[in-house]
């Protein structure tokens, strides 16, 4: 007797706009304090000493039990972005150290992962960067240095938490095939762009302060990949390099 074969199902009825575009805009859930005082207690990104930026990421593996995810966070890597994607000398292909998050962002991965067509038995690979961009008298608050790009990733989202002070900073979604804009928006606290990290590039303007001499942009990237397309361990971290010297 042969035993019919089990279908895969969608955990959720992903995002109707995502679906039809390859990317959609969805509110976050509001952020606890403990949370945005941690943007006050950053490390400078070491990396990118011409502009004002400060920096933490943590990287997580994550799947669904039955009525949640559930994630668990990696041991401690390098950042690699390979050259392919990323062109920028100081960022394409080169290891930089990041210091680990200090908060939970569980609830915005979930929440990411609760409008993308992941199906149950898919394991995620998740990268978390919480972000400040400060524009002062003496930074431009350049806010993607590496300018319109791809991360390299399945699926590539961007977050803001706050913007204190700033204006600019505007998210745009870019076919790669004709260089239009198909998508333009300053995204407000709480607000993310969820984005077809294969299908699009994407970028953010500068941002200047409204009034005064300071003013940040406190955001989270998040990069997530199906755990076999994963961008963490050895294999990425080799082909990363190799890309490098092409």
């Amino acid at each position: 007797m042969n035993t019919p074969m089990v279908q895969p199902q969608k955990l959720f009825s992903a995002n109707v706009d995502y679906l039809r575009k390859g990317y959609c805009v969805v509110d976050m859930p509001a952020t606890p304090r403990d949370v945005l005082e941690s943007f006050d207690n950053m490390p400078r990104d070491g990396h990118s000493l011409g502009r004002l930026r400060q920096i933490r990421l943590s990287q997580y593996i994550g799947f669904w039990d039955e009525s949640e995810w559930v994630f668990a966070v990696l041991p401690q890597r390098k950042y690699i972005q390979s050259a392919r994607y990323i062109k920028l000398e100081e960022a394409g292909g080169i290891p930089r150290h990041r210091e680990p998050l200090e908060v939970d962002p569980s609830p915005l991965i979930a929440r990411v992962l609760d409008n993308l067509p992941i199906e149950q038995h898919d394991m995620v690979q998740v990268n978390v960067n919480q972000i400040r961009v400060t524009a002062n008298a003496q930074y431009r608050g350049v806010t993607v240095p590496e300018g319109p790009h791809r991360d390299g990733h399945e699926y590539s989202v961007i977050a803001v938490v706050r913007r204190e002070n700033v204006i600019g900073g505007e998210t745009q979604v870019i076919d790669p095939l004709t260089n239009q804009v198909v998508h333009r928006q300053v995204l407000e606290e709480n607000q993310a762009i969820i984005i077809d990290d294969h299908r699009y590039i994407h970028y953010a303007t500068d941002i200047e302060p409204a009034t005064g001499e300071l003013g940040y942009r406190d955001i989270w990237v998040i990069e997530i990949n199906r755990w076999e397309n994963r961008a963490y361990g050895r294999a990425h971290e080799r082909e990363a390099m190799e890309n490098s010297c092409l």
